[in-house]
C-alpha cells in the first residue's frame, strides 16, 4: 500500500487512487451502512470521505494508518450527517444490526491453491453466519488489518469485547476448517 500512497500524494497518480478507491469503498461503504441504515447516504459519504482524501493528497504521507483514518472519518461524517438531519442521539448510536451486504473473507494465491472452491464457499458462508457485530469485527480485523484496540475505539466498544468477538469467530471457522480437514484426509487415504 505505501507505494499506492507515494504514488497519490507525490505524483497525484489517478489511477493509483483509483486502486486505493477500490480497495477501501466496500468496506468503507459496508461499515457506513451498518452505522446510518441507508445505503444511498453511505455512497455518498463514503464517495466524499475518499473524495476528501483526494483534494488533501499531499498529506497523506503524514497518515500513519490509512485504514483507521478512512473508518474515523467515515464514522465522524456519519455523525455529522445524522446531527445535520437532527436525529435523536439514540439513532447516531444504532445498533450494528444489518451490516449490509455479505462479507467475502478473501485469501492469498498460496492460500487458495491449498483450498478447494467448496472448502472457500463454507468458509465464507461461516463468516456470514456469524453475528453481525462479530462478523464487521472479524472482518475490520482480517480484511482491513486493523489493531484490536483501532477497532475498539472505531466501534466503541471494549478491546475486552474485541478479543472475545474474535474468539467466538476464531472457534467457528476452526471447527468447519477441522471438519474439512478431516474429511480430506479421508478422501486422500
Amino acid at each position: 500500500m505505501p507505494y499506492l500512497v507515494h504514488a497519490i500524494a507525490h505524483n497525484s497518480d489517478e489511477q493509483a487512487f483509483e486502486e486505493l478507491f477500490r480497495i477501501y469503498y466496500p468496506a468503507l461503504l459496508s461499515y457506513t451502512a451498518s452505522l446510518l441504515k441507508d445505503s444511498y447516504v453511505a455512497e455518498e459519504i463514503c464517495g466524499d470521505v475518499l473524495f476528501n482524501l483526494w483534494q488533501n493528497r499531499k498529506t497523506l504521507p503524514t497518515i500513519k494508518n490509512l485504514s483507521h483514518y478512512l473508518y474515523i472519518s467515515a464514522k465522524h461524517a456519519a455523525i455529522s450527517y445524522t446531527r445535520s438531519r437532527g436525529y435523536k442521539e439514540s439513532q447516531k448510536n444504532t445498533a450494528l444490526g444489518d451490516v449490509g451486504e455479505t462479507l467475502a473473507y478473501e485469501l492469498g494465491n498460496h492460500e487458495l491453491k491449498l483450498i478447494n472452491k467448496e472448502t472457500l464457499q463454507e468458509i465464507n458462508t461461516a463468516i456470514n453466519e456469524l453475528p453481525d457485530r462479530c462478523r464487521l469485527i472479524f472482518k475490520l480485523i482480517k480484511e482491513d488489518g486493523l489493531k484490536y484496540a483501532e477497532v475498539a475505539q472505531l466501534l466503541e466498544i471494549s478491546v475486552k469485547t474485541v478479543e472475545n468477538q474474535m474468539s467466538i469467530a476464531v472457534k467457528k471457522l476452526s471447527a468447519i476448517l477441522d471438519r474439512v480437514l478431516k474429511g480430506y484426509k479421508r478422501s486422500v487415504s
